[in-house]
């Protein structure tokens, strides 16, 4: 009697909370890791959706709050708790945000959808200023120093917050077009790195841009900042060229870093965490070059370089090629720089150039190299004949002056071809071969046709072992081409009649599902999952392992399924894996409603993969 009475009272009392936990108001609130940070610090937003109607909850569409860039997210969680027989339960979402720049910012208040209704957060104060945020040390408290893994977050010596710093900086502050400056980012930090990558990288407008290599192994150097000691790492350098004048901007770029913080027992377990932290705007002057003293064939370069010309040839007959090189060599931007303008050569004929150019960075990470050309000349008459001087201009940003350099003048001698004979040669370093003029180039057309001997044999053509050799490779081909064909049919057929069974089967295992409602809610679960997760594998020719987020995502979007469908889709997937593990929170009329979600569902999917396909209404035969 006694065992019956606390049978009894037990129920009743899971049958109490259970209808406490039914009552819960739905509700949306958000919160923040911190209401003021500092510039170079993260914010983490977290949108909390509690109540009976939570596992219905979907991310928001679109997060743009004031003052602040997402970089992260949104990262799903649940949470189920049962206290003193009371449950409840509970989906976040949570972002990772980082400033744009400081003052006083409102997260306005977020739409949330929840079972067909939208829930709104509360608007939310953060400050943002130039220092970073002050943490207080978390109070000490007793745990077990033989269990690694009580705690998910134990007491550290400091926050990991402005333990690492992401600064970027200009090796000038104002520079004429054309004149290289270096931008160089660093980091500092005062943890373990174990990785860092580009979270964010935006074009730099105005500049021409060279990449300068890095040691992939980067050593470091101790720099203080702020009275504390930084290990500080070179992680990326560019050679900026400015290409027009003003005040240019340098737009901050975002760093993803993956840091390894201690943790467990005695810090002997280490945990990877994403920080993300992003550098300042930094803005160049652009000078415009000065006008006093420009030469008249000056093209803008700057730098500085040397000039040379050299032929590949000193005595040459007329009408034979002569390779002409010449090289601009220094330190600038070779690449912004046009070909060199050849003055008049009248005794020669000029043909098209071919040009390379061999830039690098130089010591001191400086960009520089050579750019070549050849071109190709031929004397037209006989004697010494002169190859006139090359000049070039350049401003030299350090003299801050215009300068020209210029080749001395090549002196070619050139004699009289061989009579009856001449010949033009090639480029040097290639084959040469000599185009020779025939002393006579007319031949006498013969008026006969001779005398021709004719054997009475059969004609090639009409062999039959021809025949037989050119049939052997076309029927080999022709059979192949078949057998490939009807492996193809094959395939597509059992595809078919998979896609076109997936709907039947689904609601078989739907069926099965609605059976389970009564004996164990888990199975429920795991049925319903079956039917729709098995529907998409037939449908969409995916195996089940491959039913990730991304893959559905790619092969809904493939047919052209709206995107309120597509959303429902993995809703009711995530509806499927939360019953199985709270099915004590969910009723009877959940179970129901969820099925009649996931029929429909399928009847919708299946029309738009009907609209999008009208190919398959009818199914190919298979030749026997």
């Amino acid at each position: 009697m006694k065992m019956s009475k606390s049978i009894f009272i037990l129920i009743l009392g899971l049958m109490l909370s259970a209808l406490c936990a039914f009552g819960q108001d739905t509700q949306a609130t958000a919160s923040v890791s911190s209401d003021s940070i500092g510039v170079q610090d993260q914010l983490r937003f977290t949108i909390t959706v509690s109540g009976k109607d939570s596992g219905d909850a979907k991310p928001p569409g679109s997060l743009r709050p004031q003052g602040f860039k997402v970089v992260s997210g949104p990262s799903v969680g649940t949470q189920f708790q049962w206290i003193n027989g009371r449950t409840s339960n509970s989906t976040s979402f949570a972002y990772i945000l980082i400033p744009e720049r400081e003052g006083q910012f409102t997260i306005d208040p977020v739409e949330v959808p929840v079972a067909g209704k939208i829930y709104k957060t509360q608007p939310i104060q953060v400050r943002v200023t130039s220092a970073p945020a002050l943490r207080n040390p978390q109070p000490q408290r007793q745990f077990s120093p033989f269990d690694p893994f009580e705690d998910d977050n134990p007491p550290t010596q400091q926050s990991i917050g402005d333990a690492i710093i992401v600064r970027s900086e200009l090796d000038k502050n104002s520079a004429y077009p054309g004149q290289q400056v270096t931008l160089t980012y660093r980091l500092y930090t005062q943890v373990q790195i174990t990785g860092i990558q580009f979270q964010e990288n935006p074009p730099l407008s105005g500049f021409w841009v060279e990449d300068i290599q890095i040691d992939k192994n980067p050593k470091a150097t101790r720099q203080v900042i702020n009275g504390r000691e930084y290990q500080a790492f070179t992680i990326k350098k560019q050679a900026l060229f400015a290409n027009k004048t003003g005040r240019l901007q340098i737009p901050p770029s975002t760093f993803a870093i993956s840091a390894a913080t201690s943790g467990g027992f005695l810090g002997m377990f280490n945990r990877a965490e994403t920080i993300y932290r992003k550098t300042q705007e930094l803005s160049l002057e652009a000078k415009p070059l000065p006008e006093e003293g420009r030469p008249a064939d000056f093209s803008n370069a700057v730098g500085s370089y040397t000039l040379n010309m050299d032929i590949d040839k000193k005595k040459v007959a007329a009408g034979e090629a002569v390779a002409l090189h010449v090289k601009l060599e220094g330190r600038g931007n070779l690449k912004m720089i046009p070909d060199i303008s050849l003055p008049a050569f009248p005794d020669f004929t000029i043909y098209s150039s071919k040009r390379a150019d061999n830039v690098h960075p130089l010591e001191q990470d400086q960009i520089g190299g050579d750019k070549t050309w050849e071109y190709v000349i031929v004397p037209k008459n006989p004697g010494s004949q002169t190859i006139p001087s090359l000049s070039f201009s350049y401003f030299n940003a350090e003299k801050d002056k215009y300068e020209t350099v210029a080749t001395a003048p090549v002196t070619l001698d050139v004699v009289r071809g061989t009579d009856g004979t001449s010949s033009i040669s090639s480029l040097s370093g290639s084959d040469k071969q000599e185009v020779t003029r025939r002393g006579t180039d007319i031949n006498f057309i013969k008026l006969s046709a001779g005398k021709f001997e004719i054997k009475d044999e059969e004609p090639f053509y009409r062999k039959s072992w021809l025949y037989l050799i050119i049939a052997v490779p076309l029927l080999f081909n022709a059979g192949a081409f078949w057998y490939v064909r009807q492996q193809s049919r094959l395939a597509e057929n059992m595809n078919l009649v998979r896609g076109r069974n997936a709907r039947k089967k689904a609601l078989n295992n739907l069926k099965t599902a609605e059976k389970q409602e009564k004996l164990a809610a888990r199975n429920f679960y795991d049925f319903a999952a079956s039917a729709l997760s098995g529907y998409l594998a037939d449908k969409f020719e995916l195996a089940e392992i491959e039913l990730t987020v991304d893959n559905l995502d790619r092969a809904l979007s493939r047919i052209s399924v709206p995107p309120e469908i597509m959303e429902e889709t993995k809703a009711c997937l995530r509806e499927c894996d939360f019953g199985r593990f709270v099915s004590a929170a969910q009723s009877s009329e959940k179970m129901k409603s969820l099925s009649v979600r996931i029929r429909t569902n399928i009847d919708s999917l299946e029309k738009a993969s009907t609209s999008t396909r009208p190919g398959e209404g009818s199914e190919p035969g298979i030749t026997a």
